[in-house]
């Protein structure tokens, strides 16, 4: 903030002399270097302050106390949102109109007070216009408004409004890490091709859908959900493509794998905080925002976010409302991700193909963001826990889990001792898997078996023919198998299972089965005339007796083609 001297520095001799006549003190030197010194000293005076102070309207004081609390400077378009606009006049308008004794706002009331100001200011954001109190007017004003007493104005919240625990709760810890093993696992064991910029076929698609849990947010389809998966995992560089077809990137994946659940949660947790490349905006239901070159930063928008739900880490068990924190956001920040306050040059559309320009859409466009974050992305990385007022209700509050106040407040991931459950397998090769068993383990489990059940207190998987068969054809052996599965279980592996892993390997493409056609022939001399033809001799396969022979189905057209040229075959 530049001091009350410099800032008057830029005002015009009308300019000082609207303001010198709004204070009622005596008109500024002809002189326009003087007048400012002048009129300087005057407004700076605690007793003429004081007395402008007394007689100011209470929006007047409102407006001042608002810059007051943001430290004596605010984004102009927020403040002329809040406290009207301040016409531009030249001289000759400002001695004709003379907007001093009947200012259309309490923002140009202040102005020709001399109390308020504004100027460019260099951002991260770029060039920002700032309406600000000059520094030495800052704490003159701080002190005349305290003596002055208290406005008849009520601050703004500080955090959301606590709530009564809600009839139903969604939400589950660990959906995050579970879906994000279930996609490696199926990358691992099904080719997915990859057919350009990441786009996967209809089937693939449908069938790694098929592997997510079944969802549980009411507003998040489980297309988006599959959709910031794969985004997510392949910006944690779990994910890779090779040779055109997804696939688990090894090291990576083996490292995340073997960590630790908390930890596993949190490298997650952490890629989508820093990662610019997902828009949060344009994911958000009902938003259509156009490519038409303007820009926004994901980055800002999330951690404005995040920093208002900082406020209430650590978790205390409370619930809060989820529209009282929008209008908190609202009422507080409004401008978390347009540090311009410009609302006129995104172009967004609505549902019904209306652009949304202008801060009356604000509801709709950043109240939906705050609604998609914290009610849709926020749950699925376990940050968060939501409540439904019924069954059928959209959610309307949350809480935040003891994992998500340790990612907000950025808190190092404690370590925690490596699970030594074993595996437990029954005499129908059903393997029993408890819930904290590393992923690792029963990543290598799922290569070679089918999950059967799946809830927080049992997982069960079955080992069978056909899933091992998977696995042979995969490059897995099966002593490589009864390896795993005798550490995993302590050395506990049924003899059955054993036998029957192996004799499955032993068994495999022993037999063939080929869709073949049979040439049957008239006379057994035919068979060696047809062998003596060059072009014919390569196509035939085996002899069956003296007059058939077998025709691999990749050669019929040709054979046939060759033998009607020659006159074998008629019409």
């Amino acid at each position: 903030m530049k001091p009350l001297h410099q800032s008057l520095a830029d005002y015009s001799m009308a300019q000082l002399e609207a303001v010198a006549h709004c204070r009622g003190v005596e008109p500024p030197a002809t002189k326009r270097a003087e007048a400012v010194e002048q009129l300087a000293d005057q407004l700076l005076s605690p007793a003429l302050l004081a007395i402008v102070v007394a007689d100011l309207p209470p929006a007047e004081i409102e407006a001042l106390q608002f810059l007051l609390r943001h430290k004596g400077q605010i984004e102009a378009p927020r403040f002329n949102r809040e406290y009207g606009a301040i016409r531009a006049m030249g001289p000759a308008r400002l001695q004709r109109e003379k907007p001093w004794q009947n200012p259309v706002s309490p923002a140009e009331g202040l102005w020709y007070k001399g109390l308020i100001f504004s100027a460019f200011q260099l951002t991260g954001q770029g060039s920002l216009e700032f309406v600000y109190i000059p520094q030495d007017l800052y704490a003159l004003l701080q002190t005349t408004l305290e003596e002055a007493g208290p406005a008849e104005t009520v601050a703004p919240p500080t955090s959301p409004l606590q709530t009564t625990p809600p009839e139903n709760i969604i939400g589950d810890e660990n959906r995050l890490r579970e879906n994000i093993f279930n996609l490696l696992v199926y990358l691992q064991t099904h080719p997915v091709r990859d057919l350009s910029n990441g786009q996967l076929s209809a089937r693939d698609w449908s069938s790694l859908q098929a592997c997510l849990l079944p969802p549980i947010l009411p507003n998040f389809s489980p297309d988006a959900e599959l959709k910031f998966l794969l985004h997510l995992a392949k910006r944690a560089n779990l994910l890779q493509i090779q040779r055109h077809r997804l696939r688990p990137n090894p090291d990576q994946a083996r490292s995340w794998l073997q960590s630790s659940a908390r930890q596993q949660n949190r490298t997650l947790q952490q890629t989508w905080r820093t990662d610019p490349t997902w828009n949060d905006l344009w994911h958000v239901p009902g938003l259509n925002p156009q490519p038409t070159g303007w820009e926004n930063s994901p980055l800002l928008a999330r951690s404005k976010i995040l920093d208002h739900l900082l406020a209430l880490a650590p978790p205390d068990g409370n619930w809060h409302s989820l529209p009282a924190l929008t209008a908190a956001i609202k009422q507080k920040d409004p401008d978390f991700q347009r540090p311009g306050g410009n609302y006129d040059s995104w172009y967004i559309k609505d549902e019904q193909d209306n652009y949304l320009m202008g801060f009356d859409h604000w509801d709709k466009i950043e109240g939906g963001l705050i609604r998609y974050i914290v009610a849709g992305l926020l749950p699925l990385l376990g940050v968060v826990r939501l409540g439904q007022p019924a069954d059928t209700a959209p959610p309307d509050s949350f809480q935040l889990t003891a994992d998500g106040a340790e990612f907000l407040q950025n808190a190092a991931v404690s370590p925690e001792p490596d699970p030594t459950q074993p595996l437990q397998i029954g005499d129908n090769f059903d393997v029993h898997v408890r819930p904290a068993v590393s992923l690792y383990d029963r990543f290598q489990l799922a290569r070679f078996a089918k999950p059967e059940q799946y809830n927080a207190q049992r997982i069960i998987y079955r080992i069978e023919q056909t899933s091992v068969m998977r696995a042979l054809r995969n490059g897995i052996s099966a002593d490589q198998i009864i390896t795993f599965l005798n550490r995993a279980t302590d050395n506990r592996v049924p003899l059955p299972l054993m036998d029957s892993l192996r004799n499955w390997e032993r068994r495999r493409n022993t037999i063939k089965i080929d869709r073949t056609t049979l040439l049957r022939l008239k006379d057994p001399g035919l068979l060696e005339e047809l062998r003596q033809n060059p072009e014919l001799s390569p196509l035939l396969g085996e002899s069956i007796g003296p007059t058939a022979v077998i025709i691999p189905a990749r050669h019929v057209k040709d054979i046939q083609r060759i033998l009607a040229r020659l006159g074998y075959l008629t019409d």
